[in-house]
């Protein structure tokens, strides 16, 4: 197993087709390789204050879409569908476990993302922000569109 810094979490979009953009007041974290085929394991040390929401999700082990950055702020989020497990409360701070799935895709988007620019007539100068950009949609495009194949057939391609 290994273990990394959890600097960021956004939950995105449940189960049910609902909005989140809510992003956690995160203290402290862990993110976990369970060492089988993309299976995580989060821990989330957060100020009692926030666990309200969390809690909510818990009760309901509602599957969520969530964005995580690991390691580093400057990184780019990691999309996971992830089920709130389990909630410890501390004297003024609350712990919640997270288990979930990273969504990956199974090919790299990098020509995808290069021809839809070509098409789209982008100039050599504006290439390098516009890839970046575009890459980030493509990526949330298919986090998207992979989690909700994850919520109706139980996997994902």
């Amino acid at each position: 197993m290994k273990t990394f810094r959890l600097v960021q979490v956004r939950l995105v979009q449940d189960e049910y087709g609902n909005e989140l953009n809510l992003p956690i007041d995160l203290l402290d974290g862990l993110i976990i390789s369970k060492e089988h085929d993309s299976e995580w394991l989060l821990e989330m040390l957060v100020p009692t204050e926030s666990a309200v929401t969390l809690h909510h999700y818990l009760n309901k082990r509602i599957l969520i879409l969530a964005e995580a950055i690991i390691t580093s702020p400057t990184n780019a989020p990691a999309a996971l569908a992830l089920t709130f497990t389990s909630e410890r409360a501390l004297s003024d701070h609350h712990t919640f476990v997270a288990e979930g799935l990273m969504l990956i895709p199974k090919q790299d988007a990098t020509k995808q993302v290069l021809d839809s620019l070509i098409q789209d007539g982008v100039a050599t100068s504006n290439l390098k922000p516009a890839f970046f950009e575009k890459k980030v949609e493509m990526q949330q495009s298919f986090s998207r569109s992979a989690f909700n194949q994850l919520v109706k057939t139980g996997s994902f391609e």
